[in-house]
């Protein structure tokens, strides 16, 4: 309770920080996030020592100020963050000099990222507690003897009644968790902001004028037209922006794919323009089809971990290792210019043994003249009765109105 109060970010101090120059404002912002690091570390070490000392008071279940111990430590450790994570939004949103690339942007979007997973954990304890009294899982582990039962010489008891021990132990876990992320997240964001300056002087020893912020833009913008920045997507990514029409996949299965049962081989699928990939991961956890996922977005198999491949198919000629009995490309062919449209309906051509099922948007052309075009540079026919079928499951409105099953004449 002696520790001084957290200071908050007050008006005079985000004015300052507006007119700081770009080489002052990286640096203030690695300085910031090595402060909070070194500060989240003593006092951590500090906690987990006082911790120590409720092993001597086992024997003593009357004994609860650790409650309060976890309770407060948890509440500083969160404000800290938060305090700093208010700073790095301020210089991010105000950031009227562009000093901020998106090389240091990523930096400082995987800090929210990892907070926003430790968030997360924290709400796990906090349930955990309001629910059933403890910090830790229902199932933890207790000191047993080599006979299997509960050693008296131990913290521990026997079940249902978690021990404050194991509560002290889940809530220390939650707080080194948080204190490895600052330790790893100042050596980021330092990192990225020492690599920043020593472009800024190399250019100056050159007599150039450093363009900051302009450093990995090519993550925040689209690459061209009508694919998705690497920032979008990843936003997509993480806060679930991904749309999923389950209605017309279990009709694509049933009208469209089809699969057999058993030993019979599954079904292949290729998804164009997938975005995250959720149509072919939905079909793949029917175990009857094998899909695979591929969008032009930079650096997508690093964002998804792999399971969508980057590949642009609007490009003329561009060739996959294998074929497909069917390809899936939804609410991509209307967004793209006419050559690049034309240039992923031949694609799919080359692609799709049986067919495809591909979307349209009413705003961009007639459903009459996107067919005509379809037919044009893939070969294939509409199946008008299957397209039908298709729309009636469909909940999404776009889908509904713009699905369309083509088939291999």
């Amino acid at each position: 309770n002696n520790r001084p109060v957290e200071k908050r970010l007050g008006i005079a101090e985000y004015q300052v920080n507006g007119d700081l120059s770009c080489v002052d404002s990286v640096l203030r912002l690695a300085q910031e996030a090595s402060i909070l690091a070194e500060e989240v570390q003593h006092y951590q070490l500090n906690i987990t020592g006082t911790s120590g000392l409720y092993w001597m008071l086992h024997k003593y279940p009357e004994e609860h100020s650790w409650a309060w111990l976890m309770a407060a430590s948890h509440e500083r450790v969160m404000r800290k963050v938060q305090h700093y994570l208010v700073r790095l939004q301020t210089f991010a949103v105000g950031d009227e000099k562009s000093c901020l690339s998106a090389n240091f942007r990523t930096a400082m979007m995987n800090a929210v990222v990892q907070w926003k997973r430790l968030t997360g954990d924290f709400s796990a304890l906090l349930w955990n507690g309001v629910a059933f009294g403890i910090l830790g899982d229902v199932t933890s582990w207790r000191e047993v003897d080599e006979n299997g039962t509960v050693d008296p010489n131990e913290p521990g008891g026997p079940p249902p009644n978690v021990s404050w021990s194991e509560n002290i132990i889940f809530g220390n876990m939650w707080l080194s968790s948080v204190q490895k992320w600052l330790e790893y997240h100042s050596q980021e964001i330092g990192s990225s902001a020492y690599n920043e300056l020593g472009l800024a002087q190399q250019a100056q020893k050159q007599g150039l004028q450093y363009a900051w912020g302009k450093a990995g833009n090519q993550n925040r913008e689209p690459s061209a037209v009508g694919v998705l920045s690497s920032f979008e997507f990843l936003r997509r990514q993480l806060f679930a922006g991904w749309s999923l029409d389950k209605g017309l996949l279990r009709g694509f299965l049933r009208h469209c794919l089809q699969p057999g049962f058993g030993a019979e081989p599954t079904v292949s699928v290729a998804e164009f323009g997938s975005g995250g990939g959720r149509y072919s991961q939905w079909l793949n956890d029917t175990g009857l089809v094998q899909a695979l996922a591929y969008d032009s977005t930079l650096a997508v198999g690093d964002i998804t971990g792999g399971s969508v491949q980057e590949v642009d198919l609007s490009k003329e000629g561009a060739q996959l290792s294998r074929s497909f009995e069917w390809v899936l490309c939804l609410d991509v062919v209307s967004r793209l210019p006419a050559a690049q449209a034309a240039g992923m309906l031949r694609s799919i051509r080359r692609h799709a043994i049986r067919g495809a099922v591909i979307s349209w948007d009413a705003a961009v052309s007639s459903e009459q003249d996107f067919v005509a075009l379809v037919q044009l540079e893939t070969g294939f026919v509409l199946d008008g009765l299957g397209t039908q079928k298709l729309r009636a499951g469909c909940e999404l409105p776009q889908l509904a109105a713009g699905a369309t099953v083509f088939r291999a004449a």
